[in-house]
C-alpha cells in the first residue's frame, strides 16, 4: 500500500472513490456513510460502477448523519479496437441528468447480459452457479459485475481466496471471461459533463502502458486525474500529482472501498484527498454546472 508514505502530511478530507450494493460493494449507501463519519471524513464520493442507484439513499443519509454524499459514477470506457479499458469518474453529477441516464440505463443492460454469459462459461466448466443465475434473473435492475461471481465462488468453495477467481476463471484470457462492451471515453466525458459533473481519469497508475495510452486520450476535456488512490505507490502519486499540476487538472483521490473483502478492504478513511484538492474539485464542478445550464 505504498500510499501511507505519500500522504504523510496529507489529512484525509473526502474519500472520493467508495462502491456500496448499489453496485458490486458490501454495505448499503447509508452504512457506508456511517462508516465514513465514524472514521472521521468530512464527504464521501459514491462512486458506483456504471449507476447512480445509491445516490438517493446517501444524499438522505448524508443529511441525517451530517456528512457530504458527493454523487458519483464509475464508468466503464473503452474503444472497439482495444482490450483497455479505462475508467472515469464522475463527481458532482446531476443523478437525474437524462443524457447519463439513458447511457446507465444501456450499460445496466448490457453489464447483466454479460454476468449471465459469464455463469453460461462457469457451468460449460461443471461449476454450479445455479443460486447465483436465480439471484442474477431476480435482480435485473442491479449493476452485475465479476467480483460478485467471485464472492460466490469463494463462499461456495470453488476457490480458495477471492482473488484466485480472477486468476484461475474471470481474468482476460482465463476460461470464464467475457469482454465488456464499452462506452467511448469522449462520450464518457460529455455525459459526466452534460450531468454537471466533473471528469477525472480512475488510478490511471494502473493502466497499462500510461503513455501511450495518454496520447489516445490527451484531447478530451478532462478535469482532472486521481492522483491518491489507494494502490498507488508513492512514486507514482508524485508523478501524477506533477502531470495534473502541469495540465492544470484537479487532483482527486480515494480507497475504491468495497466493504471488508477483497484487496481493498479496511481502507476507509485512510486514503482520499485534502480539503484543499476537495474544495477545487468542488470549485470546478460549480463552473461546470453553470456552463451546463447556459447551454
Amino acid at each position: 500500500m505504498g500510499y501511507h508514505e505519500g500522504m504523510a502530511n496529507h489529512r484525509i478530507f473526502a474519500d472520493l472513490h467508495v462502491h456500496s450494493t448499489a453496485s458490486d460493494g458490501l454495505l448499503s449507501p447509508r452504512e457506508l456513510l456511517t462508516r465514513a463519519k465514524e472514521a472521521g471524513l468530512a464527504a464521501l464520493g459514491l462512486t458506483d460502477h456504471d449507476t447512480l442507484r445509491g445516490v438517493e439513499e446517501g444524499l438522505a443519509a448524508g443529511l441525517e448523519l451530517g456528512i457530504q454524499l458527493i454523487p458519483g459514477i464509475e464508468l466503464s470506457c473503452g474503444w472497439p479496437d482495444s482490450d483497455v479499458s479505462l475508467h472515469v469518474l464522475g463527481l458532482f453529477v446531476d443523478p437525474r441528468a437524462p443524457a447519463l441516464v439513458d447511457l446507465l440505463d444501456r450499460q445496466q443492460k448490457s453489464r447483466h447480459v454479460r454476468a449471465l454469459r459469464i455463469l453460461d462459461r462457469l457451468e460449460a466448466l461443471h461449476i454450479d452457479v445455479t443460486p447465483l443465475r436465480l439471484e442474477f434473473q431476480a435482480q435485473t435492475d442491479r449493476v452485475l459485475g465479476r467480483p460478485h461471481v467471485a464472492r460466490y465462488l469463494h463462499e461456495k468453495g470453488f476457490v480458495r481466496e477471492f482473488q484466485e477467481a480472477f486468476n484461475r476463471l474471470l481474468a482476460r484470457g482465463k476460461p470464464a471471461y467475457v469482454p465488456k462492451e464499452h462506452v467511448l471515453p469522449a462520450d464518457g466525458v460529455a455525459a459526466i459533463h452534460g450531468a454537471g459533473g466533473v471528469a477525472l481519469i480512475a488510478h490511471p497508475g494502473f493502466l497499462p502502458s500510461w503513455e501511450t495510452l495518454w496520447l489516445r486520450i490527451e484531447d478530451l476535456p478532462w478535469d482532472g486525474i486521481e492522483v491518491f488512490y489507494s494502490e498507488h505507490t508513492p512514486q507514482q502519486i508524485d508523478f501524477f500529482t506533477r502531470f495534473a499540476r502541469d495540465r492544470g487538472f484537479a487532483c482527486g483521490g480515494g480507497s475504491d472501498y468495497h466493504g471488508e473483502y477483497g484487496k481493498h478492504a479496511n481502507r476507509l478513511g485512510l486514503f482520499g484527498v485534502a480539503e484543499e484538492h476537495f474544495r477545487d474539485l468542488e470549485r470546478r464542478a460549480a463552473q461546470r454546472l453553470l456552463d451546463t445550464q447556459r447551454n
